[in-house]
């Protein structure tokens, strides 16, 4: 259930927050240029009520999104297995990085044209180029900083899906070196003949019965990730060519 909820909720947190921040993002580049409060001069453009709290929700967007990140990222492993990792060098991190700068850049390039705004005196709308030009400006270098990272995550997804086995970098405790296995292989075999020795009664134990043990121990490696495919058929054809 912890699963779950941590996948579900980090996922609704960055989606969530990358909508906020497209939309008051683009509520901002429409203000343009303006100033607010006690000077000794007078302002041109003063800020719209409510400019403020458009620029605080901007930042609790970002927050929420990295939040959301997080929470995805440590969401453990699923209750009915271990989590696939197969992701290749380019993870989670860099999908998400290319979703919130490409899915930005293209969602201010879209939203155009910004800075419109009715004159009161003669009721035309006019535009403001400072406007437009900062959402040009910042939606072409969002789309710079977010493509390339977008394709190589999604080309990472795809190998990581197409993957046929989990490539979770093995740990210490299940690691076996081609080496090291002939090494187990050949105790096991040791094990078999010294305890058939130490039974005195001269006849050797069953060489069919010490295969189906030695490559039933092969078969348990190769489910915990230590051997992979053609290893275990390598072992288990010079298994069954002693017999």
């Amino acid at each position: 259930m912890g699963y779950l909820l941590k996948a579900g909720l980090g996922l609704a947190l960055f989606f969530g927050g990358l909508v906020l921040f497209n939309v008051t993002l683009q509520e901002l580049l429409d203000i343009g240029t303006c100033a607010s409060g006690n000077t000794p001069f007078e302002i041109a453009q003063p800020c719209p009520e409510g400019t403020g709290s458009k620029v605080m929700l901007l930042f609790v967007s970002i927050i929420g999104g990295l939040i959301g990140c997080a929470l995805f990222a440590f969401r453990g492993d699923p209750p009915w297995g271990e989590r696939r990792r197969s992701f290749g060098m380019f993870g989670w991190g860099t999908l998400a990085w290319g979703l919130f700068f490409a899915g930005t850049g293209l969602a201010l390039m879209l939203g155009g044209p910004y800075g419109e705004v009715t004159d009161p005196n003669t009721g035309e709308v006019v535009g403001r180029p400072d406007s437009q030009l900062g959402a040009d400006i910042t939606g072409i270098t969002f789309l710079v900083m977010g493509v390339p990272a977008l394709l190589l995550g999604l080309w990472s997804l795809f190998r990581g899906l197409r993957s046929p086995r989990d490539e979770r970098p093995p740990s210490a405790s299940s690691v076996t070196s081609s080496a090291g296995l002939s090494g187990m292989l050949g105790g096991w075999s040791k094990v078999g003949q010294t305890s058939a020795a130490r039974t005195g009664s001269g006849s050797r134990p069953s060489s069919g019965g010490d295969a189906i043990a030695r490559i039933e121990r092969l078969q348990k490696l190769r489910e915990s990730g230590a051997l992979t495919e053609a290893e275990f058929d390598k072992e288990k054809a010079k298994i069954l060519a002693e017999q």
